[in-house]
């Protein structure tokens, strides 16, 4: 929906740098539902030691690649996910607009000097998509929805084409609706991933921990308790996303109601250990009077969150170390159109935002916002997401030039 609004604003967009959330300052918060930003903890204080060097700001177009001939004949396709692929290119999720939900994988790669896409296999129905990872093994991960009665993984052999399905969560009889989020561990198998289920006697929100080369579920958790703690109300659609932690577990990000107006909420991190057992107190990002939502996340691999959460005058870059609380704002956008997908570079000093044109760079330690760089494609510009390239980034989806959307894939670097 973020995307859709997107589309239909060309104005340009003023950008300034921001100073510190304002303090909480009460509310009508329920017993042992803190309305204020977790501040007693050690704040975000910049890039870390040891992390590699920034590339610099991604301000310019590489390539476009005409992702079409992944198409099967006579089907149109979205693009909707990417991942860098090892040694160079990508591989791209395809959904086929039909009545089955089919996907395409497909692979980007350099062939002669330029760019070209080829289908790598058909994979069965996985919507809502929680996450497309690369493991270890050279696999590619498309964690989701895999039916009407189970979430869980499809592993593709991008060299055979082969598909596993790994089944990680059943869901309850009635279930009318489900989403996710996942996170690939360091160890490029373990993939953590949270489903939060509603059925007609109420809600089901677990999160697991699974070994992708057995399909064996190595820990399980049902987080209802742990919510409770900071919201009135299950994950459910405020569902963020799910950062991997260093030492092995994950951070739940979702925007939690505290108080019994369940509208008024709280960007909030819980996190939890190789066992998913929960660690540390819950954090909250933001204040309840500052009425933040969270609309992006990413992670990095010293288990740092980096949120894009939307407030009243357009939208803050946030930063939560694994382990640490609320801190300053990084930057602001003032427009809140396009805040629904941000990357962050392994050197955590620029993040990249979807613009009307392509994408702009921010400064996470100096709140400087470049400005846009365009992809080429006028206002028919749809840029469904961003990922982190290994020395750029990776922008996918539709370039409508002629009346006609065209699933696209955009690489771009400094």
């Amino acid at each position: 929906m973020r995307r859709l609004r997107a589309l239909a604003v060309l104005a340009g967009i003023a950008l300034l740098t921001a100073g510190c959330p304002v303090a909480d300052r009460g509310g009508d918060a329920l017993p042992a539902r803190p309305t204020g930003a977790s501040t007693t903890l050690p704040p975000w204080s910049g890039p870390p030691p040891g992390a590699p060097p920034s590339a610099g700001p991604v301000t310019a177009l590489r390539a476009a690649v005409d992702l079409s001939p992944a198409v099967p004949a006579g089907t149109l396709a979205r693009a909707t996910a990417a991942v860098a692929a090892p040694g160079g290119g990508a591989y791209v999720v395809l959904a086929i607009q039909d009545r089955t939900g089919s996907l395409v994988l497909a692979a980007v790669r350099l062939d002669g000097g330029s760019f070209t896409a080829a289908a790598v296999a058909a994979v069965p129905r996985v919507a809502p998509l929680a996450a497309l990872d690369v493991l270890a093994d050279g696999g590619v991960a498309l964690a989701g929805r895999l039916s009407g009665t189970a979430f869980g993984v499809r592993v593709v052999d991008p060299a055979s084409g082969a598909v596993r399905t790994l089944p990680a969560v059943d869901l309850p009889g009635g279930t009318t609706s489900a989403d996710g989020r996942s996170a690939l561990a360091a160890d490029g198998r373990t993939l953590y991933l949270f489903v939060t289920a509603r059925a007609e006697d109420g809600s089901r929100e677990q999160l697991v921990a699974l070994d992708t080369a057995t399909g064996e579920v190595l820990a399980r958790r049902d987080v209802a308790a742990d919510v409770a703690r900071v919201s009135t109300a299950p994950v459910g659609r405020q569902l963020a996303g799910v950062v991997a932690r260093p030492g092995g577990g994950a951070t739940l990000v979702f925007d939690a109601s505290p108080t019994a107006t369940a509208e008024r909420r709280i960007p909030t991190l819980l996190a939890f250990d190789a066992a998913l057992r929960p660690v540390g107190a819950p954090v909250r990002a933001t204040a309840l009077t500052e009425h933040a939502e969270t609309q992006a996340v990413a992670g990095a691999a010293d288990g740092t969150v980096f949120l894009l959460v939307e407030v009243p005058d357009g939208a803050w870059v946030l930063a939560v170390p694994d382990g640490g609380g609320a801190g300053p704002v990084l930057a602001q956008v003032d427009d809140r159109v396009f805040d629904y997908a941000m990357s962050v570079e392994p050197a955590q000093r620029w993040a990249l935002v979807p613009a009307a044109e392509g994408a702009r760079a921010v400064d996470l330690t100096t709140g400087e916002v470049r400005p846009p760089f365009d992809v080429g494609c006028g206002p028919g510009t749809d840029v469904a997401g961003i990922e982190q390239g290994p020395d750029g980034a990776l922008l996918v989806g539709q370039c409508d030039t002629d009346g006609a959307a065209t699933p696209t894939l955009w690489l771009a670097g400094p």
